[in-house]
């Protein structure tokens, strides 16, 4: 009995072993196959393309993004504005809003800040809807981004120890002069980010094609440029460039310049406006006493004193909390406010003051 057990299994091992090995073959073979194929792979797929092959970064254009967003949630009571300027494809992109109290009482232009748009709801939004209730045409325009300063040229030492060096013959340059040339003026080629024009001009354009619209469609004589953080420079930029051509009033919101120090500097226009300005800051007691730096309120108060600036008037708002509609609602106070004594008020007694002066002095009223 046991001996007929022993000759199935030598039986059945007889046809186990063949498969066995048959099953062993194909693995090595597969086995050795993936093992040529990633080796060889680095050689076809991993290896970098060439400069012809990749394809060139395109950067987001940030003016177009949020322009588009500005198109499609434009605020309630307020026109979309794109105008055409005087170079070609260029429009001035704002918000207007048309007074709402029935006293007219001037135009009024918004430059916010670099870092912002037309629409901020914590500053600009609030000023624009606000002023607009209390006599004035407000139009917050859109500034684009500057652009961006070209890369500065590497000189010949910086190249020359960028390019790999070899002592084979064949890899010695026989012209060194004329490579080093040849890289100088492939290097300085200008691309599309270099500037064509200062900035300062595109901001003359949108300011002059603002107040050309207001007085054509609404018949304003009176305007006041309102800049917010960096746009207050932009905002005196153009007070101090048109100043004698139009009725200008200048009130600036946190004023700072630009960290570019290719573009103006605010200290450097401050002096050259005589039409009013209004400094408004946060800034506290202590900080404006001690701080100095250029953004610094006191620093332009002390420029203000030290020029003799009499159209100069400064004023400190009240804390930032963190409720930002309550400090929308002080901001839109304190800008009602110093607008009313230094630009309505004044002018009125300003005009006072000179209607006194052609009345003959037999015909002036008692006590006069």
């Amino acid at each position: 009995m046991l001996s007929a057990y022993i000759l199935l299994i030598i039986r059945n091992m007889k046809l186990i072993l063949p498969i066995l090995a048959s099953i062993l073959t194909f693995t090595s073979l597969s086995y050795a196959a993936d093992n040529e194929d990633s080796t060889a792979a680095p050689s076809e797929t991993s290896a970098p393309l060439s400069p012809a092959v990749q394809k060139p970064r395109i950067e987001p254009s940030v003016d177009e993004n949020r322009i588009q967003e500005l198109v499609k949630n434009t605020p309630e009571e307020t026109e979309l504005l794109q105008l055409d300027t005087d170079k070609a494809d260029e429009k001035l992109i704002g918000f207007y809003r048309t007074e709402g109290s029935g006293i007219t009482q001037g135009g009024i232009i918004i430059f916010p800040d670099q870092n912002t748009h037309m629409a901020w709801p914590d500053d600009l939004k609030y000023l624009s809807e606000g002023l607009s209730e209390f006599g004035w045409y407000t139009l917050a325009i859109y500034l684009p981004q500057p652009a961006i300063q070209p890369i500065p040229e590497r000189t010949l030492p910086t190249l020359s120890n960028l390019t790999p060096t070899s002592t084979s013959p064949e890899s010695e340059d026989p012209e060194p002069a004329n490579n080093a040339s040849s890289t100088k003026e492939t290097s300085s080629t200008p691309t599309a980010d270099t500037p064509k024009e200062p900035y300062e001009e595109t901001i003359f354009r949108l300011g002059k094609t603002a107040i050309s619209y207001m007085e054509a469609r609404d018949n304003l004589d009176r305007f006041i440029i309102i800049g917010i953080g960096t746009g207050a420079t932009w905002a005196a930029q153009y007070v101090n460039k048109y100043q004698e051509e139009q009725d200008l009033r200048l009130l600036m919101v946190d004023a700072k310049s630009p960290t570019d120090n290719s573009l103006p500097n605010l200290s450097n226009i401050l002096p050259e406006i005589k039409d009013t300005i209004i400094d408004l800051h946060h800034s506290s007691p202590r900080s404006s006493a001690t701080n100095l730096t250029q953004n610094a309120p006191n620093s332009r108060l002390r420029l203000a004193r030290h020029n003799k600036m009499d159209n100069f008037h400064q004023s400190r708002m009240p804390a930032m909390t963190d409720n930002w509609k309550r400090n929308s609602s002080w901001l839109l106070k304190h800008v009602r406010g110093t607008i009313n004594t230094y630009v309505i008020k004044a002018e009125e007694a300003e005009r006072a003051i000179k209607l006194n002066n052609k009345i003959p002095s037999n015909e002036q009223a008692p006590g006069q």
